[in-house]
């Protein structure tokens, strides 16, 4: 009789075993994908983040004074800094909202228009390694550089009359 005890003893210590070893294995499978699935949300994540906020800031500020792209200190003069300028009038004064990249981060800066103030004081708004723009008539293309270097594009139609623009 003892003889049997022991080897039910045995059964269930190796079936507890099994299953803990099972248990394990299935752990280490879902860290391993929870883990790939982190990677890849954060990639997308940074991949776009960058166009989505300057393609949003350009839908809240499309308004009949103009959205524009051109140089820091003015749109009409290329200066190396190339920069998206919001115009608006608040109480009779003509303002500017600028976005940028510059020294390793894109800026933006909301100032008077015409206002000479060195890009630096343009608020941090994330790391990058590039941010640039094209205008074709009311089309703005931006293109932007993560610091992983992965680049993202997105075109905005302005359509001013309306104060509304699209996300193509």
């Amino acid at each position: 009789m003892k003889q049997k005890h022991n080897i039910e003893n045995a059964f269930v210590l190796v079936l507890f075993a099994v299953f803990a070893v099972t248990i394990m294995a299935v752990l280490a499978l879902g860290a391993n994908s929870y883990q790939t699935l982190v990677s890849r949300d954060t990639e997308n994540y940074n991949k776009r983040i960058i166009t989505s906020y300057v393609t949003a800031k350009i839908q809240n500020n499309d308004s009949g004074e103009g959205v524009a792209v051109g140089g820091y200190a003015e749109v009409d003069k290329e200066d190396g800094i190339q920069t998206l300028h919001m115009f608006e009038t608040i109480e009779g004064q003509k303002y500017d909202v600028r976005i940028y990249y510059y020294d390793g981060y894109i800026r933006e800066l909301f100032t008077l228009a015409d206002l000479d103030i060195k890009p630096e004081a343009g608020n941090k708004i994330t790391e990058a390694k590039g941010l640039s723009f094209k205008q074709n008539g009311s089309l703005i293309e931006i293109l932007a550089t993560d610091v992983s270097g992965i680049q993202n594009t997105a075109a905005v139609a302005v359509r001013s009359e309306g104060g509304r623009s699209d996300e193509l």
